[in-house]
């Protein structure tokens, strides 16, 4: 649908909040080693609250594109508009960080109305609002998960940084699932069950695909659109969206592949 972004913004969830909230065991598989590593990066950028907090995600962040690879390039409407690394990008004796923290709240935060606000329901609701339906959707899936944010009822719970640490709950789930031990009876349904792993992957294709999928696209190419995004920012919203994409399109592909099998099971036999 299509609505005005634009409105008041509020402060992100402090960045404890956002690490402590939906709680990450470490250990992941190494297949999901370099997606934890980089949602970690994406949820401490998006919770930061100052200057010191953008420069740390900002600086892991920096960490996995040189190990991993970045983005070739910025979205089309990103091309021309973003000037140098911030250490260049203010006068001398200037805190680069600080500018970036002042672009950081013009684009996210406010005071005043913001033009990309960081919470899905700003962009899914059929009057940009605050705690709308899609925000009670992400808190079933947080308390499915056994989690619930701070302050629950007055934090938005559909905050992209609490959305990410969500992403990162299941993806330590799926790695559990993908790495069990077939012959423990812990891994077999009961008859009539599930197949192990299942409800979890479910829940990852909906909130990647299906919800995230609704609405990071349009957040980040508008904040993009906006003149004077700092390099950094600008990186970490180029890596969101290709992230969401990548995950995204390996769910249909997985979708696919589990529609597939049961026919050429037929076939076999």
């Amino acid at each position: 649908m299509d609505i005005s972004p634009t409105q008041t913004g509020s402060a992100p969830p402090d960045a404890g909040d956002a690490r402590d909230a939906l709680a990450i065991p470490e250990g992941h598989p190494v297949g999901g080693a370099r997606q934890a590593c980089l949602l970690r990066g994406l949820r401490d950028l998006f919770a930061a609250r100052g200057a010191d907090g953008l420069r740390a995600a900002s600086l892991a962040l920096d960490a996995y594109v040189a190990e991993h690879g970045g983005p070739a390039s910025l979205p089309p409407n990103a091309s021309a508009q973003h000037g140098p690394a911030p250490e260049h990008a203010c006068p001398p004796g200037a805190d680069p960080w600080s500018e970036a923290e002042y672009a950081f709240n013009r684009l996210f935060v406010g005071p005043m109305a913001v033009p990309a606000p960081p919470y899905a329901s700003a962009w899914l609701e059929a009057e940009p609002r605050l705690m709308g339906e899609s925000t009670m959707d992400v808190r079933a899936l947080y308390h499915a998960l056994g989690y619930a944010v701070p302050g629950e009822g007055t934090t938005p719970d559909d905050h992209l940084s609490f959305e990410l640490d969500a992403a990162l709950a299941l993806l330590a789930l799926r790695g559990a699932d993908h790495s069990a031990d077939p012959a423990d009876p812990a891994a077999v349904p009961a008859e009539g069950g599930e197949e192990p792993g299942l409800a979890v992957e479910d829940a990852w294709r909906w909130l990647v695909a299906e919800h995230m999928g609704a609405w990071i696209p349009r957040f980040v190419q508008r904040a993009l659109a906006e003149p004077g995004v700092p390099p950094a920012i600008a990186r970490a919203l180029a890596l969101l969206l290709r992230w969401q994409e990548g995950a995204a399109a390996a769910c249909a592909r997985h979708a696919a592949h589990a529609t597939d099998a049961p026919a050429t099971h037929s076939r076999r036999s």
